[in-house]
């Protein structure tokens, strides 16, 4: 049985060497560091295009190595574990396993890190590609905007208190760049081995928050438990053991029950008490969950019995479920994208194939034979564009129509924004942002 998750993170101590100078511990977590530079006058702020469609590719700065993540491939199609960063303005904040830094995007610097209190695995590797943990995750709680990360921690024993697992949740506040909150979640005993091994280790994941509910998956690779908190209140709401979660989307928890006969259910629980909300029939398997929208998610799957590929738009409140665009003779959808606006995009090895994320109806797809059109390798889509490259180089594509809107950018980006891109060099050792300028 194979399943296609959202990355998991390890835990463990890193030492900080890059870190010129400490701060205080933050409020009620793990250590948090400054660069402890001088304080030096405020260069002009960006411009940001919203969707950028050219960058200086003269300006990449390179990120810290954990950045690069597993991601190999400038491609759809990529291990669907993605980069460990999420952008907000001119600050990237990058996710380790046992660490939460912030990066300025415009120098490539560390500006704060924000330590786990007891990892309990190894750390992430900085070395390129050997970071497993999950993009952080941007919530706005008590009124604040934040970035938030899981780690997985042990928690020592006391005396008549056994040692144990814990799931530590922390976040800095965007604004200000310090630690904003920290609260520990307890794992039940017995519910996953504790014991790194050669090919699965201990994990925890933060997948998603919706209002102050946050949704955490711990896992040892072979079985798990979901946790849900309320991080206005610091307290735990409840646990599901036997549930594999892939997507929050709206208040609903959407993931896939494994059938004692091989096949998958696809199931939403209610965030407010881990409820079942609805359930589809159980005759897939291979199953994955893309949100694509703000009250869709995309579930793709393959059929128990035939072993043919379909696609699902699936209403993440009701569970109404519409087929939507897939492929010809109903092959794999290696992932799948959404443009934060209106457009879903799917593909394989291939093909991409673009869809209305309203209803699923298909707008374009490639290659087009007729027209000398090949399909693009699919890195990002934001707001309207789809980035890309062939092997005529770099593209950009219109997200509803796939017509070519820039022939000729410089780079591929794999994550983008309005003031910046990343993307790998072109040797893919290094991961680096680069300032959009059109």
């Amino acid at each position: 049985m194979r399943y296609r998750t959202i990355p998991c993170l390890l835990t463990t101590a890193l030492t900080l060497s890059s870190v010129a100078a400490c701060g205080s511990s933050g409020p009620g977590g793990g250590d948090v560091h400054d660069s402890g530079r001088p304080t030096v006058p405020a260069a002009p702020p960006r411009q940001a295009y919203d969707p950028p469609t050219a960058f200086d590719a003269g300006k990449g700065v390179v990120l810290p190595g954990a950045a690069l993540g597993m991601a190999k491939e400038p491609a759809l199609g990529r291990p669907r574990r993605s980069l460990p960063v999420v952008l907000d303005g001119t600050t990237a904040y990058l996710a380790t396993t046992d660490s939460l830094q912030a990066v300025d995007v415009t120098t490539g610097k560390v500006t704060t890190t924000l330590g786990a209190r007891n990892p309990a695995a190894q750390p992430s590797s900085t070395s390129d590609g050997d970071n497993p943990a999950g993009a952080p995750v941007l919530a706005t709680v008590n009124g604040k905007s934040d970035a938030a990360v899981a780690f997985l921690e042990n928690v020592p024993g006391q005396g008549t208190t056994a040692g144990h697992l814990s799931v530590e949740l922390a976040a800095l506040d965007t604004g200000t760049g310090q630690a904003a909150w920290s609260m520990l979640l307890d794992v039940p005993d017995g519910v996953i081995d504790p014991r790194p091994t050669s090919s699965n280790s201990p994990s925890a994941t933060l997948l998603g928050v919706h209002g102050s509910t946050a949704v955490v998956e711990v896992t040892d690779g072979h079985q798990g438990v979901v946790l849900a908190a309320d991080l206005g209140t610091r307290k735990a709401l409840w646990e599901k053991n036997a549930f594999l979660p892939l997507a929050v989307a709206g208040s609903q928890v959407v993931g896939v029950v494994h059938q004692d006969g091989g096949d998958d259910a696809v199931t939403a629980l209610d965030l407010t008490d881990g409820h079942q909300v609805w359930s589809l029939p159980n005759d897939v398997y291979n199953t994955s969950i893309d949100v694509v929208g703000p009250t869709k998610v995309l579930v793709s799957a393959q059929d128990f019995e035939s072993g043919a590929w379909s696609a699902q738009l699936v209403d993440d409140a009701t569970g109404h479920a519409a087929p939507v665009a897939s492929f010809d003779s109903g092959t794999a959808v290696s992932q799948c994208l959404y443009d934060d606006r209106s457009v879903i995009l799917c593909a394989n090895d291939s093909t991409v194939v673009a869809a209305d994320a309203t209803d699923g109806h298909q707008l374009w797809s490639l290659p087009d034979a007729a027209h000398h059109r090949v399909a693009p390798k699919v890195s990002a889509l934001w707001h309207g564009l789809a980035y890309g490259v062939t092997e005529n180089g770099p593209v950009i594509l219109d997200a509803r129509t796939g017509a070519d809107r820039s022939a000729g950018p410089t780079i591929t980006p794999l994550l983008v924004d309005g003031y910046t891109a990343l993307a790998y060099d072109g040797g893919h050792s290094d991961l680096r942002a680069y300032p959009t300028t059109g």
